[in-house]
C-alpha cells in the first residue's frame, strides 16, 4: 500500500490545475495545428474562386488582349506606355483580387485566434543559449516529438498523393481521349475535373488538419498532467501566498490604526453610542468648512479611541443616533455633510460651554 501511494504521488495522473494551464499559455504551450490554417486558407481560395473566378478570368482575358494588341505596335512600347498599362491592369484586377486577399488574410488570422485565443506569450521570444546549442539541437532533432511530426508530415503527403493518384487513375481513359478534342473542350474538361480534384484534396487536407489538431490537444493535455505531489505543492504555495497577504493586510491595518490614533489625540470631542461606536471630531473655523472626522471605529477600535480621549482630556459625549449616522455616512478625514450640521453644532456648543465652565472654575480657584 505504501508503494502504491508513493507511485501515485509521482505519476502524472491528475488533470492540470488552472494555474498550470495559465503558466503553460504564457510559455506558448497550447494546442495548435500547423496544417489547420493552410487548409482553411485553401478552402477560402476555393470559395472565392467559385464566386469570383469567372469575373477574374474575364478581366485577365481583357488584360492579355490589351498586352497582345499593344505588342503588334512596337512604337508604343516605351517606359511611359508600360507604366500606364500596368496601372490600368492593377485598376482592372484590384476589385476582384483585393477582396480575395482580404478574405485569405482574415481566414488565417481568424483560425489562428480560434486555436489559441489572444495570448501574449513573451517567454518564447526570449533569447536562450540552449536553443542554439548543437547538442540540444541534435537531441531535439531525434526526439519523440520530432519523429511524430515527421511521421505526420509523411502521412499527410502520402494521403494527398494517394487521393490524387486514385483520381487520375480513374480518369485515365478520359485523359487519353483528350488528344482528339478541340482546345475549348480540353479547357472545359480540365476546369471541371480540376475543380473536383481540388475539392477532394482540400477536403482531405481539412480532415487531416482536424485530426492533427485533436492530436495536438491530446498531446498538450498529456504534457500538462500533474502528479498528486505536484498538486499538493501548488496548494501549499497558494496557502503560503494567502498567509503572506493576510499578514501584510494586518500590518497595514495596524499602521493605519496608529496614524488614526495620533489624529484622534487632536480631536475636540468623541461621540459614542456609548460603547459600540466612537467617532472623533475636530473643528477649526479658519482651517475647515465644517467639522471633520479624525477617526472612527467599532468594538475594539472604539474602545481604543475612548482610551485616547480619556488620556488627552477630550470630552466624550454619548449620542446614539448621531454616532450611528456619522459612522455610516462619513469617511475618516472627510468633513461632515450639511444634513448633520445642526446636530454636530449642538454637541460642539455643549463642549465649548463645558470647557468655558472648566476654565472659569480654574480662574476662580487661582484667584
Amino acid at each position: 500500500m505504501a508503494e502504491e501511494g508513493f507511485k501515485d504521488d509521482f505519476e502524472k495522473s491528475e488533470e492540470p490545475t488552472p494555474k498550470r494551464r495559465e503558466e503553460a499559455r504564457k510559455r506558448g504551450q497550447f494546442p495548435k495545428s500547423r496544417n489547420l490554417i493552410p487548409a482553411a486558407t485553401l478552402v477560402t481560395i476555393a470559395i472565392t474562386l467559385k464566386l469570383a473566378g469567372l469575373q477574374l478570368m474575364e478581366r485577365l482575358a481583357r488584360c492579355v488582349t490589351g498586352f497582345v494588341g499593344a505588342a503588334g505596335n512596337i512604337k508604343q512600347f516605351n517606359t511611359e506606355y508600360m507604366v500606364m498599362m500596368s496601372f490600368d491592369t492593377g485598376l482592372l484586377l484590384a476589385p476582384v483580387l483585393l477582396p480575395m486577399f482580404a478574405g485569405i488574410m482574415i481566414t488565417g488570422l481568424g483560425w489562428g485566434f480560434l486555436q489559441t485565443g489572444f495570448v501574449m506569450a513573451s517567454e518564447p521570444l526570449r533569447f536562450d543559449f540552449s536553443r542554439i546549442s548543437p547538442i540540444k539541437g541534435f537531441r531535439r532533432l531525434f526526439s519523440i516529438d520530432s519523429v511524430v511530426e515527421s511521421v505526420k508530415a509523411l502521412l499527410f503527403i502520402a494521403g494527398l498523393g494517394c487521393i490524387g493518384g486514385a483520381f487520375l487513375y480513374g480518369k485515365l481513359p478520359a485523359l487519353v481521349s483528350l488528344s482528339t478534342l478541340a482546345a475549348g473542350d480540353i479547357v472545359a474538361y480540365a476546369s471541371r475535373d480540376g475543380a473536383v480534384l481540388s475539392a477532394w484534396i482540400i477536403g482531405a487536407m481539412v480532415a487531416l488538419a482536424g485530426f492533427d489538431f485533436l492530436y495536438q490537444r491530446w498531446h498538450v493535455e498529456k504534457q500538462l498532467r500533474m502528479s498528486r505531489q505536484e498538486i499538493k505543492e501548488e496548494m501549499r504555495e497558494q496557502e503560503g501566498d494567502s498567509l503572506l497577504k493576510s499578514h501584510l493586510r494586518a500590518l497595514r491595518q495596524r499602521m493605519s490604526r496608529r496614524r488614526m490614533m495620533s489624529e484622534v489625540a487632536k480631536a475636540d470631542v468623541v461621540i459614542t453610542n456609548p460603547t459600540h461606536l466612537a467617532i472623533a471630531l475636530r473643528y477649526r473655523p479658519n482651517e475647515m468648512g465644517a467639522p471633520r472626522v479624525l477617526g472612527k471605529g467599532a468594538g475594539f477600535i472604539a474602545e481604543k479611541i475612548r482610551e485616547v480621549a480619556r488620556s488627552k482630556g477630550i470630552p466624550i459625549v454619548e449620542n446614539k443616533p448621531l454616532a450611528r449616522l456619522l459612522y455610516k455616512q462619513v469617511e475618516i478625514g472627510r468633513e461632515i455633510p450639511e444634513a448633520l450640521y445642526r446636530a454636530v453644532a449642538g454637541v460642539l456648543a455643549y463642549v465649548y460651554r463645558l470647557r468655558g465652565g472648566i476654565q472659569a472654575n480654574l480662574g476662580k480657584a487661582e484667584g
